[in-house]
Formats: structure tokens, sequence, C-alpha cells
């Protein structure tokens, strides 16, 4: 019998002030009892969209059976830590009793999305069988987001700032590029890249020019320090984790995909949080690679980087019991 194709729905799957939706990825010859991979998507908290889904993650997932949730929830500064908390606790249980069924969850992100996923692990019971960061930030209590790190060509004045903290509450709306976008046609049946897949034309991302302008609050507040202060109420770092050994270990095994050109989000953050889990952590490096390399690749790829993100697969299977 041939394989099912993969399919994209979308649900609320929490009402937090405005409706929260989720976009999935899975097919009907799926079993009930596999793991979910609970996605969120890159932006700084502040920005970005649910349908920038890396091709290989959706490959990934169609290629064990593991229904993909990509989860959007609310952006700071309209909403704190406790906010970004309350929507990661919501896609998460929606995550484990997907489609009526009692389900193991694999939780994950790119950049700023994985400080939903750790919070899930630091915050709720039962927790994740694993974690898997891309390029991603675990913690703000690194000094990297206390350094006056400056990502522009000159820091951003304070008075473009205020406009974005008036807005309403919203969630991300827009990709960061077209070839961020995953369809499900962009795979064939048998999970390998569609070499024929053309995006549609009439493909505007949703969103306006305030979208677009959002993503300078992550580069003011990272050079002006003030990421820890909007979310400290629910990031408690990692210190006193790994000084815990009986709580480290509860800790969910965690694959780590850096680029070691990484500027956006240090290299060092995700190598220091590595370092603190110890054994709890794999650490995959893409040599000469920076923030988000590998967004628009497929399994196959054979570009620079991809083998660290085929060993971080294997390593997930290691994890999973595959």
């Amino acid at each position: 019998m041939a394989p099912a194709s993969l399919q994209k729905s979308t649900q609320v799957y929490a009402h937090h002030q405005i409706p929260l939706e989720c976009d999935i990825y899975d097919a009907t010859d799926y079993p009930p009892d596999t793991p979910v991979f609970l996605f969120f998507h890159s932006g700084g908290l502040v920005s970005g969209a649910r349908s920038a889904v890396p091709p290989w993650l959706a490959q990934c997932c169609f290629l064990r059976k593991w229904p993909l949730i990509s989860a959007s929830y609310r952006l700071l500064p309209q909403v704190a830590g406790a906010g970004l908390l309350d929507d990661a606790r919501a896609a998460y249980d929606f995550a484990r009793s997907f489609r009526g069924h009692d389900r193991p969850v694999i939780a994950g992100g790119a950049s700023a999305g994985f400080f939903l996923a750790s919070l899930i692990a630091h915050h709720l019971t039962p927790k994740p069988i694993a974690l898997l960061s891309i390029t991603g930030i675990p913690t703000f209590h690194h000094s990297f987001f206390n350094s006056s790190v400056l990502l522009t060509p000159e820091p951003i004045p304070d008075e473009e700032v205020p406009r974005y903290l008036v807005e309403p509450v919203t969630i991300g709306r827009r990709p960061p590029s077209m070839e961020s976008v995953f369809f499900p046609e962009r795979l064939q049946a048998d999970g390998s890249k569609n070499s024929q897949f053309t995006a549609p034309t009439e493909f505007p991302p949703p969103g306006n020019d305030q979208d677009i302008g959002r993503g300078m609050l992550y580069d003011h507040w990272l050079y002006n320090g003030e990421f820890l202060a909007r979310v400290e109420d629910v990031d408690p770092g990692f210190a006193n984790l790994t000084a815990n050994k009986s709580e480290l270990q509860k800790w969910p095994r965690t694959v780590f995909i850096q680029g070691d050109q990484d500027f956006d989000v240090s290299t060092k953050v995700c190598e220091d949080t590595a370092r603190q889990l110890g054994q709890r952590a794999v650490l995959c490096l893409a040599s000469g690679q920076g923030h988000l390399f590998e967004r628009s690749c497929f399994l196959e790829d054979t570009l620079d980087g991809m083998d660290a993100v085929r060993r971080a697969v294997g390593e997930l299977d290691q994890i999973v019991g595959l």
C-alpha cells in the first residue's frame, strides 16, 4: 500500500485574550501512539510565524509518523514571561492529548522558540521525552543577553520602540522569508524532497508593516540588556538545576543544533548550557554556520552544516528509542 501523503490542518488550541492556532502536519496512516513533535517558531519572541517550519524537520517527523504541531504564541512585550508559559502549557496539553490519545511529546523550537520548549521542561509534568534546540535560546540568564551586544550598525534609537509597546496582543504572522515557509507539497510521498515544487506566486505572507519592523525589538533589547527582566518570572536558568543532581536527572535529554559562527544568538549560549546539562545534552556543532543556517534545507541536502543536522536527528532517534 502506498504511504499516505502529508496533510496540513489548522486548529485553535487555546484562547488567551486572542485565539491561538497551531498548524498540524500529519497523515491518515499515522499510528495513535507515536510521539508528537511540538514546535515553536523563531523570531526573538517578538516576531516570526508558525508557518516557518524547517523542511528537514517536517521530513524527520513524516518519515517516523510523528505528528508535527507548529504553534503560535503571544509575543512580547504585550505579554511577559507568564503569558509565554501559559501559551506553552496550553500547546503542550493539546499535543499530549492529540487526536484523543495520551501521547509522548518531543518539544523543540528554532531560535527564541526553543525558550518555550525549555519552559515546558522547567515547569510542567510529565516532562517531554526529549528536547530539540535549533540554534536556540534555552535561557536569558546567559551573559550574552547582558553584554550590550550590537547586531545593527548603530544602536536603535529609543524613540523607534514605543509604537510596538502600545500594540494590542498579537501573534507572529510574517515568516522571515518565503523560503522558510513549509508546504506539505514540498515532500514527495516517500518523504524525499520534491524538487519540482514551486511556491505559490500569490502567497503574500500575512502581516503588515508593523510585523516587519517588530524584529528590531530583539536587537534593541539585546543591546540594552532588557530581555531577562521581561521573562525572569518564569526563566530559572540552569545553575540551580545543575547543582541538584536528582533534579538534573529528570531533565529531558536535549539535542542542540548550533552553528559555530552564530552572532544573533552566540554559540556560547548553547555550548555553556550543554556543558551545564552534562550527559543530559548533546551538542551538534555545524562548522562555519550562522543562525538558522538550516531553515530552508532538506535532510538529503549536501550543504555545509547539514551533517550536524543529520547527526542531531540520529541522536533524537536514540533518545526516543528508534
